[in-house]
């Protein structure tokens, strides 16, 4: 039995000329799930959609899928698209046999040196000394891995924008007052008198902050604050009047190398894996085989058939040309 299903794809930059609504009919038992069909005049095999999601460096299988849904539903659209402008194309007869020779050949060899790159890569990773590499890291760049001054409050705003700053000025002065009884609980102050919706709803907090991460007149007066519960003095903004109470102070600290080495050794592998394939692409750039010479005037002969010779003027990869 045939569920249908209706898809609108995105198709990304590979495709963008295209857009399409593509119908679905998929099967529900097992011997005929290995096919999909579009409008019950073309169809592609699983295996199909597994190479075409290879070609798109999908990760592997994690819990029975490849790629998120969007990557997926990209695929599907490109493979109709290919195998739609593939049949017209085929008629027009574009290629020659000598092109459609050199382009099995260029697409193989491609293939085999991005698996050997691959594989090579993978090799130096796995041989790299990963705890050395860290610390030698860690020596070098030691502020990098330094926990910055940070303090957490709960702060109200009452704002300027329909009132003057002197009246914004002693309503939070009046607050303060009262925040500063004994026993009251100036979260409790925030939720009701803050003109700032966000802190309303949790009572005014802000966790974490960093020295530049507000606006300067907020900024000094938070980070004058040392005692937890202590409160500065109404602070002037262009958003307002503040009210700020210390709920946290937390020093800069240096962190060790224990506690970092991991997020090191995370940090490092893939930049070390690209320069890795970056040396091996390199080496074989400069690599000499033996017996090899350089024929000057062989290789002026060749430039001369580029961009600006009879080759770069025709539209053909024909090597016979």
């Amino acid at each position: 039995m045939f569920k249908l299903v209706r898809l609108s794809c995105r198709v990304y930059p590979i495709w963008s000329a295209l857009g399409f609504t593509i119908m679905l009919a998929f099967t529900a038992t097992a011997e005929d799930s290995s096919s999909i069909a579009y409008y019950s005049t073309s169809q592609f095999s699983v295996t199909e959609f597994d190479r075409e999601m290879y070609l798109r460096n999908a990760p592997p299988e994690a819990g029975g899928g490849i790629g998120s849904r969007a990557r997926n539903l990209s695929a599907l659209s490109d493979l109709y698209a290919i195998k739609l402008l593939a049949l017209e194309a085929k008629s027009l007869d574009l290629l020659s046999e000598a092109e459609k020779k050199w382009l099995i050949e260029y697409a193989i060899s491609i293939e085999l040196i991005e698996r050997y790159l691959r594989k090579m890569v993978e090799d130096k990773l796995a041989a790299t000394d990963w705890e050395a590499e860290a610390r030698e890291q860690y020596i070098a760049s030691p502020e990098d891995y330094r926990m910055p001054e940070s303090v957490s409050l709960r702060t109200l705003l009452i704002r300027t924008e329909d009132r003057s700053e002197s009246e914004a000025m002693r309503i939070a002065v009046d607050l303060l007052g009262q925040a500063k009884q004994p026993g009251s609980d100036f979260s409790k102050l925030v939720t009701e008198h803050t003109e700032d919706a966000s802190a309303a709803v949790n009572g005014g907090l802000m966790s974490g902050i960093i020295r530049g991460q507000t606006v300067p007149p907020f900024d000094e007066a938070a980070f004058a604050l040392r005692t937890p519960g202590e409160f500065s003095e109404p602070v002037v903004s262009q958003f307002g009047v503040h009210l700020i109470q210390l709920v946290e102070y937390s020093p800069a600290e240096q962190l060790t190398y224990e506690q970092v080495a991991q997020r090191i050794i995370k940090e490092l592998k893939p930049i070390r894996a690209a320069q890795y394939r970056r040396g091996l692409q390199e080496e074989a750039r400069e690599r000499k085989l033996e017996g090899f010479v350089e024929h000057t005037e062989a290789l002026d002969g060749l430039m001369s058939r580029t961009s600006d010779g009879a080759l770069g003027r025709k539209f053909s990869i024909d090597p016979e040309f």
